[in-house]
Order: C-alpha cells, then sequence, then structure tokens
C-alpha cells in the first residue's frame, strides 16, 4: 500500500514583472491615502462645509465611472498592459500636480475627476495582468499580496500629509509625492515587460476557470476534447468559445481517423467519429460574433457586486472621514486626527499581507464574512469611545476587515463572470466610483446636519447589506 503524495503547495511566483505590478499599485495606493486625508485639510484651508469638501470625493468617483468604461478599450488599443499602467502613472502624477497648484474649487473638482480616470486604469489592469501571469490558481493570491504591497506604501500616505502639515510644509508637498515615487519606479524597473507566455496570448484574460480554489466549485473549463487523449489544448493555436481553445487541426486528424476506422469496420465515419472523439466545442455551437456586454454578466455577478459597492463605500468612508471624527470626539489637532488613516491603513497591511495565504486555504465566502464581522467589531470600537488610544485601536481593527472585502470580492466577481475578466474589472471599478461618489458625500452631507458621530451609522447599514448580497449570490450560485 502506497502512501498518498502529498498536494503541491501553492505558490506566487514573485518575477521582475509581478514586482513591477505590485509596486505600480503602491504608487497609486500612495497617492489614494494621501488623498483622503488631504480633502479634510483642504475643507480647513478653503473654509468650506463637509458637504461641500465631500464633492471631491464625488468628483473623483466620476472619473473613476468614466476611466472604468474606457480602460477595456484603452489597453487593446495601447498594446496591452505596460504602455497602460505607465500612461496611467504619468497621468496621475500630473492631475496630482494640477489639483495641488491652485487652491480653487474650479480647479480642485476637476483635477479630482482626472485623478478618479487615470487610477481606474491602474486600478483595472494591475489585477487584470496579474490574473493573465498567475493564472487560476494563484492568480487571487497575486492580486491579494499586490493590494498588501500597495497597503504597505499607503501607510506612510496619511503620515507624510499630517507630518507635513504639522511641521509647516503644507499638505500639498506630501501628496505631490507621488510624481517623484512614479519617476523613480521608471528609473529602476521602467524596462521590465511582460514574460513571454503571457504577451503571447489573447487581450482577453480568461480566469473564469479557478472557482475551486475559493471553494465554489468546479468548472469544466478543459474542454470535451482534452477527454481523449489531448486532442484539444490551450495553447492559444486554435479557436476560442467561452474560454475554451479548440486546436481545429488535431480534430481534423481524428476525423480523418474516425472514416478510416468506420471505412475497415463497417461503422460510418461520422458513427465511429461519435463514439471515439467527442466534436469540439467551436464546430457545435459556431464562435460569437459580437463581443461580451454587461448584459451576459450572470445574476449572481451583480449580486456580489452590490456588495462591492458597500465595501467600496466603507472603506471610503472610513478613510475620508475618521479625522473628523477624531478631532470632534477625541479633541485632537488636525495633523495628528489626519494620521488616523494610517491606522486604517496599517490593519488594511496586516490583513492583506495574510490574505494572500489565506486565500488558497480557505474558501473565499467564509474570508469574506469573516472581513466584515471583523470590520463591524473595529468600527463599534472606534465610535462608542472618545478616547483616542482605543480609537485609533478600532481604527486598525476595522482596517483589518477592510483588507480583504473589495479584494476578494473583486476576486469573486471575476471567477462568477464566465471568463470576462476585464469586463469584470470595469464593472468593479465602476462600481467603486458609485461607492466613492456617493457614500462620503452622504456621509458628509449627514454630518453637517446631525453630526458626524450619528452620521457615522451609515457604515454598519453598509456592512449589513453587504452581506445579504453575498448570501443572496450564493443561493443564486447554488440553485
Amino acid at each position: 500500500m502506497s502512501a498518498t503524495p502529498p498536494e503541491p503547495v501553492l505558490r506566487v511566483r514573485h518575477d521582475s514583472w509581478t514586482r513591477l505590478l505590485y509596486l505600480q499599485l503602491g504608487a497609486f495606493a500612495f497617492f489614494l491615502y494621501a488623498f483622503s486625508p488631504s480633502i479634510a485639510l483642504l475643507k480647513d484651508d478653503l473654509h468650506l462645509s463637509a458637504g461641500v469638501a465631500g464633492l471631491h470625493s464625488t468628483c473623483y468617483a466620476a472619473g473613476v465611472t468614466v476611466g472604468s468604461l474606457s480602460a477595456p478599450w484603452y489597453i487593446r488599443r495601447t498594446g496591452g498592459f505596460r504602455p497602460a499602467l505607465w500612461w496611467g502613472l504619468v497621468g496621475l502624477a500630473l492631475s496630482v500636480g494640477l489639483f495641488c497648484a491652485v487652491p480653487s474649487l474650479t480647479v480642485t473638482l476637476p483635477a479630482a475627476v482626472i485623478c478618479g480616470i487615470f487610477g481606474s486604469l491602474l486600478c483595472i489592469a494591475v489585477p487584470a495582468a496579474l490574473s493573465r501571469a498567475h493564472g487560476p490558481e494563484t492568480g487571487p493570491a497575486a492580486i491579494t499580496e499586490a493590494n498588501a504591497v500597495a497597503a504597505f506604501v499607503g501607510i506612510a500616505a496619511p503620515l507624510a500629509v499630517g507630518g507635513a502639515d504639522a511641521a509647516g510644509l503644507g499638505w500639498r508637498t506630501a501628496l505631490l509625492s507621488v510624481a517623484p515615487l512614479s519617476a523613480l519606479l521608471y528609473v529602476v524597473l521602467g524596462r521590465v515587460r511582460e514574460p513571454d507566455w503571457c504577451a503571447n496570448e489573447p487581450e482577453s484574460v480568461a480566469v473564469g476557470e479557478g472557482v475551486e480554489a475559493y471553494g465554489l466549485g468546479m468548472v469544466d473549463t478543459a474542454g470535451a476534447a482534452d477527454e481523449v487523449g489531448g486532442a484539444a489544448g490551450r495553447f492559444g493555436t486554435g479557436a476560442e468559445t467561452g474560454g475554451v481553445t479548440v486546436q481545429l487541426a488535431e480534430y481534423a486528424a481524428a476525423t480523418r481517423a474516425a472514416e478510416v476506422a468506420g471505412s475497415s469496420g463497417g461503422t460510418t465515419g461520422t458513427s465511429a467519429l461519435s463514439a471515439t472523439v467527442p466534436p469540439p466545442r467551436a464546430a457545435v455551437d459556431p464562435p460569437a460574433t459580437r463581443a461580451a456586454t454587461f448584459r451576459d454578466l450572470p445574476r449572481r455577478f451583480w449580486l456580489n457586486q452590490v456588495a462591492g459597492v458597500c465595501a467600496g463605500a466603507i472603506e471610503f468612508c472610513l478613510t475620508l472621514w475618521c479625522a473628523t471624527l477624531l478631532r470632534d470626539r477625541a479633541h485632537l489637532s488636525a495633523g495628528v486626527a489626519a494620521t488616523g488613516v494610517t491606522a486604517v491603513v496599517a490593519g488594511m497591511a496586516l490583513g492583506r499581507a495574510i490574505g494572500g495565504r489565506l486565500a488558497l486555504r480557505v474558501p473565499i465566502d467564509r474570508l469574506i464574512f469573516a472581513a466584515f464581522g471583523t470590520n463591524l467589531v473595529g468600527f463599534a470600537l472606534f465610535w462608542a469611545t472618545p478616547n483616542p488610544v482605543l480609537m485609533f485601536g478600532g481604527l486598525a481593527v476595522a482596517g483589518l476587515g477592510v483588507s480583504l472585502q473589495f479584494p476578494l470580492l473583486s476576486a469573486r466577481g471575476i471567477e462568477m463572470s464566465g471568463g470576462e475578466a476585464e469586463l469584470a474589472g470595469a464593472v468593479n471599478m465602476f462600481g467603486s466610483g458609485i461607492a466613492v461618489g456617493t457614500a462620503p458625500f452622504a456621509l458628509g452631507f449627514l454630518s453637517d446636519r446631525v453630526g458626524i458621530h450619528t452620521a457615522y451609522l451609515l457604515l454598519p447599514a453598509f456592512i449589513v447589506a453587504a452581506v445579504a448580497a453575498v448570501a443572496a449570490s450564493r443561493q443564486t450560485a447554488t440553485g
């Protein structure tokens, strides 16, 4: 009796291309987590109400919406991920410069729109590129690791903003650091390109095959022809239908063999073929003549997307307005309160550092429910006490929960999209734009009327709605 060989341990391959993608997302994270506390300080500089200051998040969201709708087309137009990623960083640096150049709403609001456009390009291109490079088994872990790196880089952003403001340098100095960081990244890794096995693949990234890695079940992506000794394979040389590549040349050879067997053995060629070699899917179902659209995405994907919108709303409400609650409840200075975002991002960094390995071993739905539960506990601690130490601790725990929500829901959405990774990524960013554009503005609008402490009760409502949406999508998937 032979011992059962142990299952191979899945590991993410950390090549130069992967490291570049991680750091490019990190550069965006530095901007994002410096941008949120900067809005609170801009509010003081321009003597704005919380609702008007929250319009910057709405304008940023409008840019994210535009970018999410145009990013898939732009990635194909520029010839792949590499040029789109670098131009995304250039555009982000220039738009940040515009945001900081003139202290006027007529400039800062349009600049926030442009920041959203180029930021969404980076957020769509990086996960899609990682999915294509690492495949369905380790792609979700690579995406989670990329978000972990981004979170660790993002820890420095609110510290830089609060420190620069407290030192008299002005918060704009810290926000403008996006430009030199991007330039340094290009100097060090500017020549890195996609590996050959990625560059030769079609632009559409088929990652809908990896739901088994999430504990959601198995999807048959090998194709019927693979069951007869490899008459078809996924090597990019045949015709593709529904994410399955069929080598028509080998099928033709199998057809001729079946005909010979039929003529010599008293069986017709067609009967022999049907008995031995299943026809390729391309022969049964002709390739679609139109590209997939949003209407082709299943209902369970859209339910998952509702949870993604709630997750984005939670994250941006925490990072944008936590400094205001720290100032009101704990009576901290503006500079010190701005570093409250650091506690959130530190929790996110820790969660995403361990989340990549957890995503390889724990069912994704279980992780998502645990993340929302952790978020609720951390928020309760932050909201219920005026003690600054406990409030910072609550923010860190809430950040630990936030860390896995959006990345795992995004990866789950890709898996539920039926192989339409770029389309799913665009919808994810569109949903993120809705969250950024509405939730922080609504919280700021309410805080002008009922106070920031009461207005923050929107967050547990978002958590409950997200959990309900995930549960409903599970029932749809199994129903």
